[in-house]
């Protein structure tokens, strides 16, 4: 009889995704890293084939997909998935062997704001897939709360708040986000901005440090351990919320030393293929009509123009 000791220890449920690669040896070892992780993989010989899959079966965490393949490439699959209103909100991390600037900002146009560069590394890649799929089921949870309280502050025009914790961060977002024309788009936004804050502003995290946090699945407790310090212990994010007929503004300052955000306003070769550092540039491209980093840069702007 087989002792105990030597049964396979069972592998975690983390979830479906959908691989899209038409290079055999590629697909085995990509197949191999996230399957040996614990993921369940479902494979696509091209994007024609991936989205014949996506239009059956709609329960994937993320897709990785090849960039250049036959039939159909990864940039037009996820143009493709952005359309379609069941597929929208499923992350893509696009493998290339080219992400230069001008590559990842025709990605970005369609939504992808996850890279993989060619050769990797089995750790870059499922630190990234980590990422992609925290994104996603935190986005998925904005959009049920915001479902909830979509009108309770329909007369609200003027407020301030004051901020320290992650959680806090979060109920100012849904709180002001249901006020705006596309709420999930402002949630995301205004959490991004007022995380920036916190961390990076009053906690003094950088971004390599915060990539190296994530990695080792510690940066929740390095947030917490820094917010019991004396040194950051008093500090608080104040959130400055306006609108009229026109226009909705907030403005968000932390106590940091400040920085320079024109770096992170848009989406870098060296931070796409990373597992944090999109944050601003998604707030900039797609939440807000304008955003603006003022001082030193522990003042930030945002401005949505009421059509």
């Amino acid at each position: 009889m087989k002792s105990a000791l030597n049964k396979p220890v069972p592998l975690p449920d983390l979830g479906r995704i959908l691989l899209v690669e038409d290079e055999p040896t590629s697909m085995a070892i990509l197949s191999s890293y996230l399957s040996s992780a614990g993921y369940e993989v479902t494979e696509a010989a091209h994007g024609l084939h991936a989205w014949e899959i996506l239009q059956r079966e709609h329960d994937f965490e993320i897709v990785v997909t090849d960039k250049r393949m036959p039939e159909m490439d990864g940039i037009e699959l996820a143009t493709r998935m952005k359309k379609d209103f069941r597929l929208r909100n499923i992350p893509v991390i696009i493998e290339s062997g080219d992400t230069s600037q001008e590559e990842i900002q025709k990605g970005v146009r369609v939504g992808v704001f996850y890279y993989l560069a060619k050769p990797f590394e089995e750790e870059t890649l499922m630190s990234l897939v980590r990422a992609a799929i925290a994104d996603r089921r935190r986005n998925e949870l904005f959009e049920r709360r915001l479902a909830t309280q979509r009108d309770a502050l329909g007369t609200f025009t003027k407020g301030e708040f004051q901020i320290r914790r992650l959680e806090e961060a979060q109920n100012v977002a849904f709180l002001l986000g249901g006020l705006y024309p596309r709420p999930e788009l402002a949630v995301t936004g205004l959490y991004e901005l007022l995380l920036n804050a916190i961390e990076h502003g009053n906690l003094a995290i950088g971004f390599e440090e915060k990539n190296r946090l994530l990695a080792e699945n510690k940066w929740e407790e390095e947030i917490g351990r820094r917010l019991l310090m004396s040194e950051y212990a008093l500090r608080k994010v104040l959130v400055q919320f306006s609108q009229n007929s026109h226009r909705i503004e907030v403005l968000i300052s932390d106590e940091g030393a400040g920085f320079d955000a024109r770096p992170f306003m848009e989406i870098e070769p060296s931070r796409a293929t990373q597992n944090s550092g999109r944050g601003i540039a998604k707030a900039n491209l797609l939440s807000f009509d304008t955003l603006t980093y003022l001082g030193s840069g522990n003042h930030v702007q945002a401005v949505t123009e009421i059509r």
